[in-house]
């Protein structure tokens, strides 16, 4: 129930990033930073899978607006997530 308002976020997200190429948003350092909220929220609330969905969205972003240090960041993160999960192969890049 706690994690429904998360979830509506995160399907939200997901239906802007489909398409290809850079999303029409107001601001992409806040869409940015809204992405790393939510994975960070989905951690605190112990779920790994979403907060792994959600780093995967914000890398796919990252790589399309040509962020190298975000796309870096988020890349750690979903290795972090990965050995969390005990996927140590799948964390390797």
């Amino acid at each position: 129930a706690l994690s429904k308002p998360l979830d509506e976020a995160f399907s939200l997200w997901k239906k802007l990033l489909e398409g290809a190429g850079v999303p029409c948003v107001r601001s992409p350092e806040q869409t940015l930073s809204s992405l790393q909220l939510l994975a960070a929220l989905y951690r605190l609330q112990d779920k790994p899978i979403q907060a792994l969905e959600s780093f995967l969205l914000l890398l796919s972003l990252c790589r399309r607006l040509g962020d190298g240090l975000g796309t870096a960041t988020a890349l750690s993160q979903i290795c972090h997530t990965l050995l969390q999960l005990g996927s140590p192969a799948q964390a390797q890049v």
